[in-house]
């Protein structure tokens, strides 16, 4: 390998073109191979790429310099080679020059635009067509990047540069040359793609995190090239007809972009994102929306007669947009069904089989757009298709889209046949969920599927979705056609959403004798909605009459309910599974009509009282069942509160139920706490049924309440069946919460609420890493991107000497997780000619590769006798010059002389940003909580004012003054789950939720206990709050990692309001408040008044007293005053005694409001 890398340095160095480019086609071989050619780094550049070369060896050098790791002084001899070549007469080396543009680091692409913005802009408008091609394909590729839209913010000279190439790049999608023009089309595409996604400045090398004013700088490109689109769209499309037809594709999406953009409106929300203070925004466009129709069913007439393409992806292509374009206000349904029909011919083309996910996601997202009639025929078709996806991700997301699309049908065909229109049939939920396959699905109970849980799992939780207030939509787009229809078939009623729910209870009524092997996710769920209609409609009641004010429809679905109330129990011999048929027997036996059962079927076997008593029997009874069916510690209780509930209802009930816990108690079976909670059951039914006035002693009001679940203390048991459950509840949540209720981003919040509600983002805290006394200032901010992993940290240098610096460097060195995308294990920024008190930005980004605590290092070193040596840069022209005489001339380096080392602070990244807010009920997280197998826990400390204006303040304003410690949790990425509040200042409790970046869960809980302090400042009572941190977390080493340096942590979460106290100190704190409260105690006995003595009567009583507290050994009693209770008990009782007391000032308050 040696001997090839010297034999490749040696063909570089010779004059030979031929022995050139043959050098450079090995070491670009070796590179694809993998191996390390970076020995020719320094050659390529010198020889090659600052040399004069022909164009084809500036090609292959500047492709094999993207492969290569250059130092800084080697970027910059290929920079000024670069900038040379830009100039250079012949087109094809100027071509090769502008493609290196795209592999030019993000800190170095300021200075290299600035100096050769004439030739670019020169090569955009060259006669040569192979330069216009490369400079419109080299500035997309670079001009759309997010780290150039944030050097674009600091740099307002080169921001007017971008914008002025961006419309010469949108003017040339009109140029005569085909190749150039598919070029423009492709940077417009990518333009408004990276706007919308930023797919490219994901893939970029060194990519910047988004700044605050990104969002206007591109939407002040975004709108002059929709202008320039829209404007010019009739030239366009004749020239996109002209082009090849396998180049017609690219054409589609911008044309698409930019009509809808402007028919929407979009444009103009943009505009006002771009230019605040602009006064000519309104004069851009003066379009009717007459004319927006025209333009919008121009573009479609353009795009139609394409579906019919023999070219698969153009097909595609054209449908997608379409699809959008339908979407637009004067938007026909014939448009989509047109392109849908078209996308779906895709479904059994070979060349497309791998792109069904895409399909069936473009199809389902859209189906909203067709009419009622072209959903239902598509529905079981579609249904189909999502069972048969594999990517997880993709079938939950299409089938949320489905059981949205089925409730939306349902309900807007309800509501139009309310209103007087003709009913269309196959809308109802029973007949969209009709298909062959699905309906054996659901009524197989040996199917090992899990496509029918997801499905039940689906159409429950969007049910539940149905069941909340629908989201606020304004504008109008996809959502809020959805939200419209979901709006008008609800007519925002409050138990609309009952109407399609109760379809869905009997359509999936079968899952209840599914056997799962040990799953329960999809009964559960159906299972929770079942018992919220029933106690919605309070079916424990029975059927309401017309006379008792109940409306016909009320009356058909309790009706329904009761129904499917005795097909469950009939079903309930069919279920094998305890786990299961317990739960079903709470869930009836909670809300069923037992009053309504007629006496004279009393000993039928198959009345329903009877058959819910024999499996009672079977479930208190059952031995044989294995784990993964069976949990009979609850299974056992759940029948056990069924038990009392029903007997405490119906006498029959009660004396059936009697004979069964006799049975039971006096069986092996029981052990002594249900031995004792059987007698209890016995005692109440007892007293029930002899006082029937008083039965509700024994049974309470439904609540509608659910209380089982999947989740397991996964750390005790490990079941592969809990797992399974859990995963797909996390797939199913995720799938219906983006799909329902999505969390905006900016872009899409302003164009859905408007400009004048924009939020303002938190500006980044900076941070000084010099000393007062430094020959330098530094300061330092830094931006995160969870998303990709990745953080951007800015830095501010500014010269504080005198003297004009011709070189600096910044070296920047990484600890922890951070890493560098290239590899290296520091970098270095080369800043050029400071000059005194003028501020100079630099930027790096790094990786972050798992929870760590990280760091990054700067030094500046300075230079002060650099360039003493010899000239910088050359500015020889290639023609007059002997290529030897400028090797000989260009070797001459600068002396760099003795540097100037100033180490900075480290900028250390705090735990708290590598940590997202993680959203999920109070019951979700103390179901979780015991399961973390990792546990931390530490004691905190900090004050707060106990007494006086400030604490006054608080309390008014419903803020507790000693939470003032932790105020800066609110800030944090942390979710608050829940809290208790003891408002008689004894304590309080916190509960937080959050993930890593990398998946990690960590749970935290705050509890708070106060102390008076003895310090007393200017009159004012300061106290003392002693903070309990407990932190779980799913893995070992994030709990290691925080407890590493809990101090750190501390001011990380409360921004330095916390201090940490040792377990030993607070011993110490413990023993002292004991001791200062025993002689507080014996003060006061010491300072009792002694008795008076006209009072000779009570003298004799304590006497008295005195002769009884005499024990039977004659021994005197110990004093009354001290007690046998610990410090922890003592303390236990007065925290108690503190909740009672809280809960009485509550019920008063509750009391008084009523």
């Amino acid at each position: 390998m040696d001997i090839l890398i010297a034999q490749i340095q040696t063909d570089l160095r010779s004059s030979d073109a031929l022995r050139q480019s043959g050098a450079l086609l090995q070491a670009l071989q070796q590179s694809a191979a993998g191996r390390d050619v970076s020995a020719v780094a320094k050659a390529t550049c010198e020889e090659i790429i600052a040399s004069p070369s022909s164009a084809v060896c500036k090609k292959l050098a500047f492709d094999l310099l993207r492969s290569l790791r250059l130092t800084p002084d080697l970027w910059d001899t290929a920079l000024s080679g670069v900038r040379s070549d830009l100039s250079f007469p012949d087109p094809d080396v100027a071509a090769a020059a502008l493609s290196v543009l795209s592999a030019v680091p993000s800190h170095r692409l300021p200075r290299l635009l600035s100096d050769a913005h004439k030739d670019v802009s020169a090569a955009l408008d060259s006669p040569a067509d192979s330069l216009r091609l490369a400079a419109v394909d080299s500035l997309a590729s670079v001009l759309a990047r997010d780290d150039l839209v944030l050097l674009c913010h600091a740099n307002p000279s080169l921001l007017d540069r971008v914008s002025a190439w961006w419309a010469r790049i949108a003017s040339h999608a009109l140029d005569r040359s085909d190749a150039v023009a598919k070029a423009a089309f492709e940077a417009i595409s990518r333009l408004f793609q990276e706007f919308e996604t930023k797919r490219m400045s994901r893939l970029a090398g060194d990519k910047l995190v988004d700044g605050e004013n990104s969002l206007a700088i591109r939407s002040q490109w975004v709108v002059a090239a929709v202008d320039l689109v829209w404007g010019k769209r009739n030239a366009l499309m004749a020239r996109s007809l002209i082009l090849p037809v396998e180049s017609f594709r690219v054409t589609v999406f911008p044309l698409v972009y930019a009509a809808k953009a402007v028919a929407s409106g979009a444009v103009e929300v943009l505009r006002k994102i771009s230019k605040p203070g602009g006064g000519d925004s309104s004069a851009a466009t003066a379009d009717s929306s007459a004319e927006k129709l025209v333009g919008v069913s121009d573009v479609v007439s353009h795009l139609l007669p394409f579906l019919s393409s023999l070219d698969p992806p153009l097909i595609f292509e054209v449908g997608i947009n379409m699809l959008s374009l339908a979407d637009v206000p004067g938007g026909k349904p014939e448009w989509a069904s047109a392109s849908i029909i078209a996308i779906l011919t895709l479904w059994d083309r070979q060349e497309f089989s791998s792109a069904r996910e895409t399909i069936v996601r473009a199809v389902v997202t859209n189906l909203h757009l067709l009419d009622l009639s072209m959903q239902v025929s598509l529905f079981k078709r579609l249904l189909l298709m999502v069972r048969n996806l594999r990517a997880e991700s993709d079938r939950m997301h299409a089938l949320a889209c489905i059981c949205r699309t089925a409730l939306c049908v349902d309900l807007f065909a309800k509501e139009s046949v309310r209103r007087g229109q003709k009913p269309l049939p196959g809308t109802d939920v029973a007949s969209l969920f009709e298909e062959l396959r699905i309906k054996d699905d659901l009524n197989s109970t040996t199917n090992k599927s899990l496509f029918r849980e997801e499905l039940v799992a689906s159409l429950v939780e969007s049910c539940f979705q149905l069941s909340l207030p629908l989201p606020e939509q304004k504008n109008s787009g996809t959502e809020s056609r959805v939200i419209g229809a979901l709006a008008y078939g609800t007519g925002y009623g409050a138990l609309n959403w009952t109407e399609p729910a109760l379809e869905v209870v009997e359509v999936c009524r079968p899952c209840v004798l599914w056997d799962c092997d040990g799953r329960t996710y999809a009964i559960d769920c159906y299972l929770k909605l079942l018992v919220r209609l029933c106690h919605i409609y309070d079916t424990r009641g029975g059927v309401k009459r017309i006379k008792d004010g109940a409306s016909q429809d009320q009356i058909l679905n309790e009706t329904r309910l009761r129904n499917l109330h005795f097909q469950l129990i009939k079903d309930l011999r069919e279920v094998h599974t305890p786990r299961i048929c317990a739960r079903i027997i709470w869930a009836i036996g909670e809300h069923f009509d037992l009053e309504g059962l007629d006496p004279l079927l009393a000993d039928d076997p198959e009345d329903p009282l009877n058959i819910i008593i024999s499996n009672i029997h079977k479930v208190l009874f059952n031995t044989e069942a294995s784990a993964s069916s069976s949990n009979r510690l609850q299974d056992v209780q759940a029948v056990l509160i069924s038990a009392q509930r029903l007997g405490s209802r119906n006498a029959r009930a009660g004396q059936l139920l009697s004979k069964e816990l006799e049975d039971f108690r006096a069986s092996t079976l029981a052990d002594s706490v249900t031995k004792h909670q059987s007698r209890y059951i016995l005692q109440t039914i007892k007293y029930v049924t002899g006082h029937p006035e008083r039965r509700w002693a024994g049974v309470g009001e439904a609540t509608g309440d659910y209380p089982f679940s999947h989740h397991k203390l996964t750390v005790q048991f490990s079941e592969a069946s809990a797992a399974q459950d859990r995963k797909l509840e996390g797939l199913v949540h995720k799938a219906i919460q983006e799909l329902w209720r999505p969390n905006p981003s900016e872009l899409s919040h302003l164009l859905m609420k408007g400009i004048s509600s924009t939020h303002h983002k938190v500006p980044p805290k900076v941070y000084t890493l010099t000393g007062s006394s430094d020959p330098c200032y530094v300061e330092a901010y830094h931006l995160a991107d969870s998303t990709d992993g990745r953080i951007t940290l800015h830095l501010k240098i500014l010269n504080l000497t005198e003297l004009e610096l011709n070189r600096v460097d910044i070296r920047v060195g990484l600890s922890g997780a951070l890493y560098y995308m290239d590899g290296f294990s520091q970098t270095v920024r080369q800043l050029r000619n400071l000059v005194s008190q003028d501020p100079v930005l630099s930027s790096v980004t790094v990786g972050v590769s798992h929870f760590e605590r990280c760091a990054l290092w700067v030094q500046v070193l300075y230079y002060p006798f650099y360039g003493s040596g010899g000239a910088i840069d050359y500015e020889g022209d290639y023609a007059e010059e002997d290529s030897q005489v400028m090797r000989q001339k260009r070797s001459l380096k600068p002396e760099l002389g003795e540097p100037v080392i100033l180490r900075c602070q480290p900028y250390k990244i705090p735990l708290t940003d590598l940590l997202l807010p993680h959203k999920l009920s109070p019951v979700e997280y103390f179901r979780l909580w015991p399961s973390l197998p990792a546990i931390l826990e530490y004691t905190g400390t900090y004050t707060y004012e106990g007494s006086g204006f400030k604490a006054t303040a608080a309390q008014q304003y419903d803020a507790s003054p000693f939470l003032s410690g932790l105020k800066s949790l609110s800030s944090k990425p942390f979710h608050q789950v829940c809290s208790h509040f003891i408002r008689t200042v004894a304590g309080f409790q916190l509960c937080y939720a959050a993930k890593t970046w990398y998946g990690g869960f960590v749970g935290m809980m705050i509890f708070g206990a106060s102390e008076v302090s003895r310090n007393v400042d200017l009159g004012d009572e300061t106290t003392t709050m002693m903070c309990k941190f407990v932190v779980r977390a799913s893995d070992a080493s994030i709990t290691r990692e925080i407890g590493s340096d809990i101090q750190s942590w501390l001011d990380d979460i409360t921004d330095g309001g916390v201090e940490y106290m040792p377990e030993d100190e607070v011993k110490i704190a413990a023993a002292e408040r004991l001791r200062v409260s025993m002689e507080k105690i014996a003060l006061l006995k010491a300072a009792k008044p002694k008795p008076q003595p006209q009072k000779t009567e009570e003298e004799e009583e304590e006497k008295k007293k005195k002769e009884e507290e005499v024990d039977e050994n004659g021994n005197p009693k110990g004093p009354s005053t001290l007690s046998t209770l610990t410090a922890e008990e003592a303390e236990h009782r007065a925290l108690q005694a503190a909740v009672l007391q809280e809960w009485h000032m509550l019920c008063k308050e509750k009391a008084i409001k009523v």
